[in-house]
């Protein structure tokens, strides 16, 4: 592989991602606010730049992860940022879930840098990455997206250009509300199940079972984990879930589209916040259930 490739934002996800880049046969020149988390990829080849505009200046095709819009707008468009590197055929791949219209902002200000920023957020964990079977939605200029479609093809098993910018960030958050009204729901079928003296795990079984009416993707990945009492690391933050739920109730009340379900779960992810707790993965719901139930989905 010839394409020179950067990447900004080394954290859980951004980490699986570049390693699988660099097995692809990408070369890699990465960046990230703390050096640390670069260390490994460093010395398994990757090259370390001292800032985004160093990254854009050594690359063709540069992905940004980051944790939230004002973190995706510093690392693209703030001093020492990606545009401030930008050259000929740059094209920038934001892959944070943000607000759409935050991405439309950065992508009108690479615009002006002749740049083609293309927002793409990804579906799936970092198991899901490891395998390169992620679902990565893509908004952003057609020329961009044909620049960048092979090399996305090497993390996603499914990559759906969606048209404008803004687009697969607002695809993205239609896909969490589901997760998180899904993640809510089996939460409360566990807390139901073991308050009634039915072991919870005969609700994941039933429930995963494939071709089934309740088969579902969210008690499979996430009802062990609350039977297992484990939220750490996440594979998704409660404070990222709720980001994306109040981005999806944003819409909702943008397009006078009602989102009854999705208010109800956002009010239960608030909660684990309260508690300080919004570091830890979003299937922590189980927790305020299980406490208004006074019982526990947990193996004896």
């Amino acid at each position: 592989m010839s394409t020179k490739i950067g990447f900004i934002g080394l954290g859980t996800m951004g980490k699986v991602m570049s390693r699988r880049l660099m097995a692809a046969g990408y070369p890699l020149t990465v960046w990230n606010r703390t050096k640390e988390s670069g260390d490994e990829l460093v010395a398994e080849g990757a090259t370390w730049a001292n800032s985004p505009k160093e990254v854009a200046a050594a690359s063709e095709v540069v992905f940004t992860m980051t944790s939230d819009a004002a973190a995706s707008e510093e690392v693209i468009c703030g001093p020492n940022g990606v545009l401030e590197g930008a050259h000929d055929g740059l094209v920038v791949i934001d892959s944070a879930s943000i607000a759409p219209e935050a991405s439309q902002a950065n992508a009108a200000r690479a615009e002006e840098k002749g740049v083609a920023l293309l927002d793409a957020p990804v579906s799936g964990g970092p198991k899901v990455a490891e395998n390169g079977a992620l679902g990565i939605m893509v908004g952003g200029p057609e020329a961009g997206f044909k620049i960048a479609e092979p090399i996305l093809n090497e993390l996603g098993k499914m990559v759906l250009y969606t048209g404008a910018s803004g687009n697969g960030t607002t695809l993205k958050l239609i896909a969490n509300l589901v997760m998180g009204v899904t993640i809510q729901a089996s939460a409360e079928a566990l807390v139901l199940a073991a308050k009634i003296g039915i072991d919870p795990q005969t609700v994941i079984d039933i429930t995963s079972l494939p071709g089934t009416g309740p088969q579902t993707g969210a008690m499979a990945t996430r009802g062990p984990r609350m039977i297992a009492q484990n939220f750490f690391p996440p594979h998704f933050s409660t404070n990222n879930m709720d980001k994306d739920l109040t981005g999806a109730m944003r819409l909702g009340e943008k397009y006078g589209v009602s989102l009854p379900t999705v208010s109800a779960s956002r009010e239960m992810l608030r909660a684990v916040k309260s508690q300080g707790n919004g570091h830890i993965d979003s299937s922590a719901v189980v927790t305020v259930l299980e406490a208004m139930a006074d019982t526990s989905v947990a193996k004896k």
